[in-house]
């Protein structure tokens, strides 16, 4: 049977990835248009499932291969986002259909479901715990990265000519050894670079009203 799902390892993932979206669609048909609100909670052991079924996988080929390859970083990646700006997105995304469905219904909408509008330093705050988060989750992929490669040399990363070719070769090529985990760091560095120029730019130019 495991040998099975090891053949099968992206098929399974991608199994997985359907049950999650298929039981957040109806969790919140269920929910919001039916108003079943006891019934939908039980969608939610559906999504611990998927999440715990992504770390079981990842375990089982790491068991299987005695390598960390792309398959294992991707549900590194998904792991990660489901623990940190997935419960916060869908808590945003949660808002928004309750809002929509009552809207669709001709209801009118209670003082919880209304969009808190920012601006100014209030909204780059936002924005700056936002950043601090996906550069927490930037280390935290580190440190689970190093388990399974080695870094490079500092001379290797950072012995270059000048700041410019030392940052490309960051983004190029990453911190680590292994060239997948090398890549796929050096990419999310290049945008945590761009998401954390975004975010001093509204402490620059706050966002008015």
């Amino acid at each position: 049977m495991i040998d099975f799902i090891l053949q099968y390892k992206w098929l399974f993932l991608i199994l997985g990835e359907i049950i999650f979206w298929v039981s957040l669609l109806g969790f919140f048909i269920v929910r919001y248009a039916f108003g079943l609100e006891k019934l939908s909670k039980y969608f939610i052991f559906i999504w611990l499932f998927s999440d715990a079924w992504l770390l079981v996988l990842g375990i089982m080929d790491y068991r299987n291969t005695g390598t960390f390859d792309t398959f294992q970083v991707i549900i590194v990646i998904f792991l990660l986002y489901a623990l940190t700006f997935g419960r916060n997105d869908m808590r945003k995304l949660d808002r928004w259909m309750k809002r929509n469905i009552r809207k669709w219904k001709g209801e009118p909408p209670i003082e919880e479901e209304k969009e808190e509008k920012l601006y100014g330093l209030a909204y780059a705050a936002k924005q700056g715990k936002e950043f601090a988060l996906h550069a927490l989750m930037y280390a935290v992929a580190l440190v689970i990265f190093s388990f399974f490669s080695d870094f490079q040399s500092p001379v290797e990363v950072l012995g270059m000519n000048d700041f410019g070719d030392t940052l490309g070769n960051i983004i190029e090529k990453g911190w680590f050894a292994d060239p997948i985990i090398g890549k796929i760091t050096g990419i999310w560095m290049l945008v945590l670079l761009i998401d954390a120029v975004i975010t001093l730019s509204y402490f620059i130019f706050p966002k008015k009203a």
